[in-house]
């Protein structure tokens, strides 16, 4: 029987006699490449991705839909399809016809509308036709031509049970305010969309210029017929006098969602003057006309909060940045999601989260700070305002990333029908190029009720929440060890592409932390959730186990977020596939039968995981030890020596031997006093080339002779 077998049994027979808490678990060389593999992923490039899932046809898949009419699939939140989607125009008699992508195509997509009437106090009034077209391409200097295919930005998508349709709500975007959302319906998320009518336009002046005149909007639907524009909507809004944006919206940036009573709802709006809310009509899709809303205008001015056309401010306002509002229903709360920053990749784009109780507001941080501005304040970058739950931010080198992510933003959530609840944004690159790609991780509900992203995509990990109130998979054992970590700050300094990078701390079995932080840290008994401290901050979240991006490799991973709306992130390779990680990149520098001639490196090529423990043993260790030095001085006859290897991680174990020959030292006298070799080379008995050995090889004209 050898040596490993004899041990292996040993170990298993003696473990429960020496009080051992968990039995060891052995990994073969050959299961250990089976763990060890490069992964991929099939990517699109969608900017500012809406998600939506499709239960209506038989496919059952994710789309996702952004900005320039860019769509993709997937069926398992991995995997993206890039897609497309087809739009009809409506002809004069009410019928409909399959149009192109060109700019043409879409002027005359935008310029009719399907929907000939509404209803209002009970009555059914006439809708009339607002030219979306024309009001967004007006541009007020008459420089030129606004592009209406370049500017059909951040569609968000519903399904509408009662109208039995899928609706999609687009922005249309002016070069000053004038922009509007609309409405479009299909049968299906690839189209045919049909425009059905506006929902809420922006940009109201008191000009000349007809294409933008207020009278050709819905705003008299909503607040009576007006001799002229209200004074609250008359601010100039191209290069004189105040600037529209000092009070009002652009709209811009959907997102529509029923809320827990059933009723349908949209959030709009970027920088400028906010983010508001409107009821919508089930019925149609379009606005609610008969939901009404006050002005505090008058008091507030550039600070209002309630309009009778634009609704209910929620968030933003006096001009600071945020856009992409998106609101998802998880748990006890409404999540609002709001992106920050310039969306070029040295712009500081970054996602904040705030919540409610209520679907509109008021909407709140860690800290309680109200997600709405009374005053301009700079929310992004170095010294910038703190506001909001900053759920991740730029960063590199985590994990097997090869290439630094920034400017992540313009995300969407789903509550999906498997219980796992996702965040997808699109993400770009520290690499000088403006490219762009979609993401996706898995969001968790930590202990106060804030939302926490798994630190690597998803990669089809079986967890939900209700899986984190159930007992951790790991034992305190388990999950202590040396972690990579990563602290998702605010203050990023974006000009000069400033990003995250990791750094190591220990966590101890006893509750301790040590290294580039310290601290403590506990399990929630019978969970998953995790408390952690780190000098004077605590971070509430969870530990699971999920797959690395670009490899195979396991960990054991957690995220969490502060009181003040700081998330950390941190990860160590399951023991497992540490294991298997060491026996795949490191070689083993020696192997059986090896004549062995000079000492055998056995430590310097162990420099992998901190969390991997390797040793040597020896048969002999006067003839070779555990390091691998080598003395064969006492040798009179070959002898075999048995270095037995073996690598440890948490509880699993491989073991190895490795049965090598030590011959004799060399014997015979020659004298190289007297001897003379222009071509001879001479080595020492540990192989390297010397001049003239005292004791040693000389290889001289083909011969070889031994020197003592």
């Amino acid at each position: 029987m050898r040596t490993k077998k004899r041990l292996t049994m040993l170990l298993v027979a003696v473990l429960p006699l020496m009080g051992a808490q968990a039995q060891e678990t052995e990994l073969t060389y050959a299961e250990a490449k089976t763990l060890y593999k490069s992964t991929s992923k099939k990517r699109v490039s969608v900017h500012d991705p809406s998600v939506v899932y499709d239960t209506i046809s038989a496919a059952h898949r994710y789309y996702i839909i952004g900005s320039h009419r860019a769509m993709g699939y997937s069926t398992d939140m991995k995997n993206w399809t890039g897609s497309s989607e087809q739009f009809a125009r409506v002809n004069d008699d009410g019928s409909t016809t399959t149009v192109g992508q060109s700019e043409s195509d879409f002027r005359r997509v935008f310029s009719k509308h399907r929907t000939t009437t509404i209803t209002k106090g009970g009555q059914e009034i006439a809708f009339g036709n607002y030219d979306a077209t024309a009001w967004s391409r007006a541009v007020p200097d008459n420089s030129g031509d606004w592009n209406l295919n370049g500017n059909m930005w951040a569609p968000d998508m519903i399904w509408n049970p009662v109208m039995k349709k899928w609706c999609q709500y687009l922005s249309l975007n002016g070069q000053a305010w004038n922009s509007v959302i609309v409405l479009l319906t299909a049968d299906k998320l690839t189209g045919l969309w049909v425009y059905e009518g506006p929902v809420v336009y922006s940009g109201f002046r008191s000009a000349t210029d007809q294409r933008v005149s207020w009278k050709k909007t819905d705003l008299e639907l909503v607040i009576g017929e007006q001799s002229t524009l209200p004074s609250r909507y008359n601010h100039p809004s191209y290069n004189n006098g105040d600037q529209w944006g000092d009070y009002w919206p652009n709209n811009i940036d959907p997102t529509v969602f029923y809320d827990e009573d059933g009723q349908l709802r949209i959030a709009y709006g970027s920088w400028s003057g906010g983010i508001w809310m409107l009821h919508l009509n089930e019925e149609n899709g379009l606005r609610d006309y008969d939901v009404t809303y006050s002005s505090d205008y008058a008091t507030r001015g550039k600070q209002c909060t309630s309009d009778p056309y634009f609704g209910k401010r929620i968030a933003g306002g006096c001009y600071v940045s945020g856009e992409a509002p998106y609101i998802e229903h998880i748990g006890d709360y409404y999540y609002l999601f709001m992106t920050y920053g310039g969306l070029a990749p040295d712009g500081g784009y970054e996602m904040r989260i705030f919540r409610s109780e209520k679907p509109d507001g008021p909407y709140k941080d860690p800290l309680g700070r109200s997600a709405q501005f009374t005053s301009w304040v700079l929310n992004y970058g170095v010294n910038a305002d703190k506001r909001g739950e900053k759920i991740l931010g730029s960063y590199n080198k985590w994990g097997y990333q090869t290439v630094g992510e920034c400017a992540q933003g313009h995300n969407s959530v789903i509550a999906a029908p498997d219980g796992r609840t996702y965040l997808i944004y699109h993400t770009k690159f520290n690499n000088g190029t403006v490219g762009f790609q979609v993401r996706v991780h898995q969001l968790f509900v930590n202990q106060k009720g804030w939302l926490v992203a798994a630190p690597f995509e998803y990669n089809g990990e079986e967890l939900t929440d209700s899986t984190m109130g159930q007992p951790a998979p790991f034992s305190k054992e388990d999950i202590a060890g040396t972690y990579d970590v990563m602290i998702h700050k605010y203050s990023m300094d974006h000009n000069n592409m400033e990003e995250v990078t990791p750094q190591q701390i220990v966590l101890r079995a006893d509750g301790s932390v040590r290294g580039s932080y310290t601290g403590s840290w506990s399990i929630d008994e019978g969970t998953s959730y995790l408390t952690i401290r780190l000098g004077s901050t605590t971070y509430f979240g969870v530990i699971f186990e999920e797959e690395m991006d670009g490899k195979s490799m396991h960990t054991i991973s957690f995220t969490g977020c502060s009181n003040t709306g700081v998330n950390l992130w941190g990860y160590k390779l399951h023991p497992k596939y540490a294991l298997a990680q060491q026996l795949n990149t490191q070689k083993i520098p020696t192997y059986d039968y090896q004549t062995i001639r000079a000492d055998i490196d056995l430590d310097g090529v162990w420099k992998g995981d901190p969390n991997v423990t390797v040793t040597w043993t020896s048969s002999h260790p006067t003839i070779i030890d555990e390091h691998g030095h080598f003395d064969n001085s006492s040798v009179q006859e070959e002898t075999a020596v048995i270095l037995t290897l073996r690598i440890t991680s948490g509880t699993y174990f491989y073991q190895n031997e490795y049965s090598v020959k030590v011959k004799p030292d060399p014997t015979g006298i020659v004298d190289l006093e007297n001897s003379v070799s222009t071509r001879g080379e001479y080595y020492d008995l540990k192989g390297r080339r010397v001049t003239k050995p005292q004791r040693g090889i000389l290889i001289k004209d083909g011969r070889l002779i031994i020197i003592k």
